[in-house]
């Protein structure tokens, strides 16, 4: 048995100077807890049936990518089949992960001392590039800069400069999947090598991979190659006995949540600054959703400079049918009080009007109480699926006009589909260094409503992610997102 390597360290800098840090260099096979500051020395599996606990407050810190391939793979953490993981944090005692990248000059640029195209990686006595991301989170990306105190939070210089990798997530639901590995349902997860401890999906739709709950993961996001990435949080199969909840990705390289079919339901999720989609579904996936929030780059970073604020699939190229010809499980989730503050507004963008709903490939599922600003020109929703699809009691700021996406909003009678901007919130600033406030404005008509949700969801009477009657300082994104905490978000 492969067993789990635990160095005590100490303290690489004075911010933090109370924590021990721990270096994990084996995969995690048998059960561990993990507490003040860890540092993942390359790809991490939690397997062999162990279950790893992460403390409330406990930093994990991905090593930056060192060279090409498989042998220089950034530290990520990978939760296989076999494994769980419970990562219960709570608001004011988050669990973070970010990059063990080191910044010995205190320039604010992560160091590449020998100037190789490969970050320098942390060891003991080396000062933490992002050295106090509970207290004073990096700051956001200026468009290709790379020189001064603006170039924080991402892969900056070239693909090979990898902060860290990122959280992925794999269980045993079903998901729609051919034979690509000779087995229905199943696949190898994208951004990783296909091997045993990469596979997901199966036939268990209440497979449970373990909690996560108060987990900010930042700064992640690695690229093997096209359409080949490691994002934010990955779900490969995630069963709906898995608890997903109060987590958020800020400044990833590809996108914040992906949902590779499973069946895992969430609610009160964030992504700021992802660098191609907030939210992205595919190959099946029949999740129930609750209070999303995302936030679209002002800067052109990552992947795609940020891209869609939904992208939701039904199924890929290589499909599992029924004798009928029907994909099977037939996608369908739904998404109940989400906000979406796109980047119209932004300026040096090099992909403006970006952050649009877009529902295509076999998509089927419910949009409802959900708000969408800043879109500029573009359409709020682009609809190529010909299955059904609802989208009901949401608001969107829309001067486009394609048959398609008229059509499928003005399908629920009760949209408001106009050019209302930032009306749809409280906030009326666009622009990061101004701030948003993420609570609706309710001053025109039409934007409450009393939708009936499903079982176990939040009867509101609102639209949007966050109740308008909330207090200042007092959402609940308060006290532990990046969001709140570097003033993204204003109240």
């Amino acid at each position: 048995m492969k067993k789990i390597l635990l160095t005590s360290l100490a303290s690489a800098c004075a911010l933090s100077a109370s924590y021990a840090q721990t270096i994990v260099s084996s995969d995690v096979t048998a059960d561990t807890t993990w507490s003040g500051t860890v540092v993942l020395d390359g790809t991490i599996f939690v397997k062999n049936n162990a279950a790893l606990t992460i403390l409330p407050g406990t930093i994990v810190r991905g090593q930056p990518r060192s060279a090409d391939g498989a042998a220089g793979a950034p530290g990520s953490l990978i939760v296989t089949q076999s494994g769980q993981v419970f990562a219960a944090g709570n608001a004011g005692s988050e669990i973070i992960f970010t990059t063990a990248a080191i910044d010995e000059d205190g320039n604010g640029i992560p160091d590449d001392s020998n100037a190789d195209g490969y970050l320098d990686q942390w060891s003991a006595g080396k000062a933490f590039y992002d050295a106090d991301p509970k207290e004073t989170p990096l700051g956001t990306v200026a468009a290709g800069d790379i020189s001064g105190a603006a170039s924080r939070g991402q892969t900056l210089l070239s693909s090979n400069n990898t902060l860290w990798g990122g959280l992925i997530v794999l269980g045993n639901a079903p998901t729609n999947l051919g034979t690509a590995v000779s087995v229905a349902k199943k696949g190898y997860i994208e951004g990783l090598p296909a091997t045993a401890d990469t596979l997901y999906g199966g036939d268990i739709a209440n497979d449970n991979s373990g909690v996560l709950r108060y987990v900010s993961v930042r700064h992640g996001g690695d690229q093997l190659g096209s359409a080949n990435e490691i994002n934010g949080i990955t779900l490969g199969g995630v069963g709906y006995g898995t608890t997903l909840e109060f987590c958020e990705v800020y400044n990833t390289y590809d996108d914040g949540f992906e949902f590779f079919g499973g069946t895992v339901n969430t609610n009160n999720l964030v992504v700021t600054f992802a660098g191609d989609d907030m939210f992205d579904g595919d190959q099946g996936w029949t999740g129930q959703n609750q209070f999303w929030v995302a936030v679209l780059p002002y800067n052109n970073i990552g992947d795609s400079g940020g891209d869609k604020g939904f992208e939701f699939d039904g199924d890929d190229s290589d499909k599992n049918v029924d004798f009928d010809g029907v994909v099977t499980p037939f996608p369908n989730y739904a998404v109940y009080n989400a906000t979406i503050v796109a980047n119209s507004a932004a300026t040096g963008l090099s992909t403006p009007q970006n952050g649009t709903i877009d529902l295509k490939s076999n998509f089927s599922g419910q949009i409802f109480n959900t708000i969408l600003v800043n879109t500029g020109a573009s359409d709020a929703v682009s609809v190529s699926t010909t299955n059904p699809v609802t989208i009901d009691y949401c608001t969107f700021d829309d001067t486009g006009a394609t048959t398609g996406t008229v059509a499928a909003v003005a399908a629920g009678a009760n949209n408001v589909v106009n050019n209302f901007g930032f009306a749809g919130l409280k906030g009326e600033d666009a622009g990061v260094a101004g701030g948003i406030d993420l609570r609706p404005n309710l001053a025109f008509s039409g934007v409450t409503s009393s939708l009936v949700v499903p079982n176990g969801y939040a009867q509101v009477a609102y639209r949007g992610a966050v109740d308008p009657s909330t207090l200042a300082g007092a959402t609940w994104t308060a006290d532990w997102t990046v969001l709140s905490e570097s003033g993204i978000q204003v109240d």
